[in-house]
């Protein structure tokens, strides 16, 4: 009978101490995990009765603003004028739908929280009005606008980064979704469980293959960018940790995300060093009673750099034979219709969807100017949207087609001066 009491006593006894270490570990150890959730819609419901800044675009557009409460007095309403223009990476606020994209990764300074910014000053203790800190990212309106025309109706995704900053000029993933649909008051708006795209700019691998027109460099980009395969730090929620390996051996697709195909090619115009991409350029802070336009303080993103993706050495080489196929690729596109490719401005590489691989996306990066890059442009075609253009050219030409539209927009903002930008 004693051996009996002493046995039960030990199970209870780790059975509480297995509750204390979970307690411990739910309450301090992965709290703050837990608490910034995507899945965690607590502190989004939360966020959406207080005050909260405005998210703009780098030429001024306004992205994301409160409109005044609800009914009840007790619920901001936010509304997103530009809809699935900027879905991925502004994001929504929702009370049920909880928070994602720019709404999320930067919370606390939207809503004023932020160190730096609820007080500015020692009078701003005692002040009853508060304050809010307004996002300014580094997305254009413009060159966002023509990516999206030039992918069209097809399914896929184009990243325009500066190389020298990481500062992403634009991203647009289809298909997108309506944000206001999300954070509507009409019940019903969205339907229960409903799952929503993904972002496929930096949310989702692509198995990638080169194409033997454009020779060697291809593949040894995609091998290059394959060595450290890592996220891109960039500044939003919901990137993977990494390249997906299929575990198929050395000779197998590499599997890539567009941002970590645009980012890889970025670094070698940048003499091999990555930088971490971002979309957020600075925040204003102002009081809650205050306009956008007439910020009290601002805080910009510094540029960081990500770790040595290439040898400085080899990179020069690479863009030289990178320039030599986009060249041959402008020559061999010139009878296509809708085709911009001159070869004094780019460098490039594509490749077409694998003919024993299904998985494979179509795929091509450019940089330009070729003699001394200051965009980054990649973009890819889901497997199943390739399109045969004609003359036996695929969906790696076509995407080829789309970066150029997309480099073009990004080097004519290149070309405004300094003083004549927001």
């Amino acid at each position: 009978m004693r051996g009996r009491i002493i046995r039960l006593t030990v199970a209870l006894a780790a059975g509480f101490a297995v509750l204390l270490v979970q307690l411990t570990n739910l309450g301090f150890v992965s709290a703050e995990g837990l608490r910034n959730h995507e899945l965690n819609t607590r502190a989004a419901a939360a966020a959406v009765g207080n005050p909260r800044g405005a998210i703009i675009s780098a030429d001024g557009e306004v992205l994301a603003l409160p409109i005044g409460h609800d009914d009840t007095g007790r619920r901001l309403l936010r509304a997103y004028p530009h809809g699935p223009l900027y879905a991925h990476t502004v994001g929504y606020l929702g009370p049920t739908a909880g928070a994602s994209g720019i709404e999320r990764s930067y919370d606390s300074e939207l809503s004023g929280t932020a160190t730096g910014i609820a007080v500015q000053e020692l009078a701003d203790l005692f002040a009853d009005s508060g304050r809010v800190g307004d996002v300014v990212l580094t997305l254009n309106h413009g060159v966002q606008l023509t990516a999206r025309a030039a992918l069209g109706d097809r399914d896929g995704a184009v990243v325009v980064i500066d190389p020298a900053t990481g500062a992403v000029i634009a991203m647009w993933s289809r298909p997108s979704f309506d944000p206001d649909a999300l954070v509507s008051p009409a019940p019903g708006a969205v339907r229960a469980g409903a799952r929503l795209p993904v972002a496929r700019a930096y949310q989702r691998h692509y198995a990638l293959t080169a194409d033997e027109s454009f020779g060697t460099a291809g593949a040894e980009f995609l091998e290059g960018a394959r060595r450290k395969p890592g996220s891109t730090g960039i500044d939003l929620s919901g990137e993977p940790d990494g390249a997906e390996p299929d575990g198929s051996g050395d000779d197998a697709p590499v599997r890539l995300t567009p941002l970590q195909l645009a980012a890889a090619a970025a670094s070698i115009a940048n003499e091999g060093m990555r930088m971490r991409p971002h979309v957020v350029h600075r925040v204003d802070s102002r009081s809650t009673e205050g306009e956008p336009s007439a910020p009290d303080t601002s805080v910009e993103s510094a540029p960081r750099d990500a770790g040595r993706l290439f040898e400085t050495a080899g990179t020069a080489g690479l863009l030289a034979r990178m320039t030599a196929a986009a060249q041959q690729a402008a020559i061999s596109l010139a009878p296509t219709e809708g085709v911009a490719l001159p070869a004094a401005i780019a460098a490039g590489w594509l490749g077409d969807p694998s003919d024993t691989d299904t998985r494979t996306g179509s795929w091509a990066v450019l940089l330009a100017p070729a003699d001394a890059p200051t965009v980054a442009v990649a973009v890819l075609i889901e497997p199943d949207a390739t399109l045969d253009i004609g003359n036996g050219r695929g969906g790696g030409t076509l995407a080829t087609m789309i970066a150029a539209t997309a480099a073009e927009a990004a080097l004519a903002l290149r070309a405004v001066p300094e003083s004549d930008l927001p």
